[in-house]
């Protein structure tokens, strides 16, 4: 609790226009006081897992992995499967540091999905690299060296999920989760050739998991292929009583059984927006896999999307001035969410204390954090912008089955060739619309590009992973 006193009282009630005259001023001190009591009262049990794993540090030729270590591995419906999780996805006992030089945590819990991917019989057997708090699209910026792609020498692997994209793409795992706030499951998938899902948002239970930005981040699979995909989708999928953003959401569906339905008589829309900002080469195959897709019995449109082109500097601010909030206040988030332990909050304390962030998440703390002091309407204009452009995706997607865009505009950069704000932009052009939107996109490789993978973007209405990953599957079997 902060010290309250007569003068923090009054710069509030100046705050909200009211009469700072001493009666006024000193009823508002002894109701504080009185209120903050009541709150002192409060005491949550500090969650813990009934394991701890025993890790030892990882080690790999495309520094894909933090942490390596035996967890899971009995009956169920993924019992055949090795997987590994990002490394702001908790593990009991695997020691996270978001991949920040300045936040070490020990978590005495795990993730919700971890739990569940134990419960399917998954073998976990790591954690994956990232770039520092989630916060790029490249893999370059974690404080412990920038990851490699597997697919292409020389070339970033996407991020910020970009252990968990190489580890699958080196095939050291069948699968592995990411996270994704503005593409950081998709565009790893897309650089590295492989297959990710952001589900709808909300579909996918975050407690556990250290957020970006609350309002925007998502847990989804990279896998080998689709029907793998499908299937750590369908066993982490559904509503948490841990994580009250859930509520309501329905339960986990049969998305294994769906990757066969096939696309005979759907209606696919090509968004015009995405193939005119992409490369020509890259929308060439785009072009030629949405070919396919009539010849497998769908019919194509083109749509265009008001507002497309405006969504990247929308998540921006969204994800900038909610996650300057958030570890502005140790943890503390005033919204719908997850709830953050207090051994959580600790480590975040003592990150800000030590002042040790990489220059991104620096920058982004520094500048959001002063506009987070300021009358909130750079955020409340960027989440007006979401619900404008939100509505023409929903009506769009009322007379499609689903949208389809290159997932990345351009294939895997060199390592340097993408840089500052602006390169983040470039990235993210395709996947943080649909960040804003809630909708669940998958991509799919559908070729290459001077030996460099192409990724495909399906999108569909919320909820309807099951189209997306027909669609998806049909794209893959070409």
């Amino acid at each position: 609790m902060p010290e309250i006193d007569r003068t923090t009282v009054e710069s509030v009630v100046e705050r909200h226009g009211l009469d700072t005259d001493e009666g006024t001023v000193g009823a508002f001190l002894e109701a504080t006081r009185e209120q903050a009591g009541q709150y002192d009262a409060l005491a949550a049990a500090v969650p813990e897992s009934d394991y701890r794993v025993d890790p030892s540090p990882g080690e790999d030729e495309y520094n894909a992995f933090r942490q390596r270590f035996e967890l899971g591995g009995g009956d169920g419906p993924l019992s055949d499967l090795e997987m590994a999780v990002k490394e702001n996805i908790l593990v009991a006992g695997a020691p996270s540091t978001c991949g920040s030089p300045g936040f070490e945590f020990e978590p005495p819990h795990s993730a919700t999905v971890v739990d569940r991917l134990v419960d399917a019989g998954a073998s976990l057997v790591g954690t994956t690299n990232m770039d520092e708090f989630a916060f790029y699209i490249t893999g370059e910026t974690c404080a412990h060296g920038p990851t490699r792609n597997p697919a292409v020498d020389g070339c970033v692997p996407g991020g910020s999920s970009s252990g968990s994209g190489a580890a699958v793409a080196a095939g050291y795992v069948d699968a592995a989760l990411g996270t994704d706030t503005g593409g950081s499951v998709r565009i790893p998938a897309s650089f590295c050739g492989v297959v990710g899902i952001k589900p709808t948002h909300q579909r996918v239970s975050r407690f556990g998991v250290v957020d970006l930005s609350q309002s925007l981040d998502h847990v989804g699979p990279l896998a080998r292929d689709v029907e793998t995909a499908a299937r750590v989708l369908e066993s982490i999928a559904g509503p948490d009583v841990a994580d009250p953003s859930t509520r309501g959401t329905p339960a986990a569906s049969a998305y294994a059984d769906a990757v066969e339905g096939g696309v005979e008589g759907l209606d696919v829309a090509v968004v015009s927006e995405a193939m005119a900002t992409s490369e020509d080469a890259v929308g060439a195959r785009v072009s030629s896999a949405v070919d396919g897709l009539v010849d497998a019995g769908a019919s194509t449109d083109e749509v265009s999307l008001d507002g497309y082109a405006t969504m990247g500097p929308a998540v921006g601010a969204i994800a900038g001035l909610e996650f300057a909030a958030s570890v502005g206040a140790n943890g503390a988030s005033y919204a719908t969410g997850t709830g953050t332990s207090e051994p959580l909050r600790g480590a975040l304390a003592d990150a800000n204390g030590r002042g040790e962030f990489g220059e991104n998440v620096a920058g982004l703390l520094v500048t959001n954090g002063v506009l987070t002091e300021g009358d909130g309407s750079a955020y409340v204009a960027a989440k007006g912008v979401q619900r404008q452009f939100t509505r023409a995706v929903r009506d769009a997607l009322s007379e499609y089955d689903a949208l389809v865009t290159p997932t990345t505009p351009i294939p895997a950069p060199e390592f340097g060739e993408l840089s500052g704000m602006e390169g983040l932009l470039r990235a993210v052009e395709n996947t943080a619309p649909f960040n804003c939107t809630g909708t669940p996109a998958v991509s799919v490789p559908c070729g290459t590009v001077d030996g460099k993978p192409v990724g495909l973007q399906v999108v569909t209405d919320w909820n309807d992973e099951a189209t997306a990953l027909a669609v998806a599957r049909a794209v893959e079997a070409q």
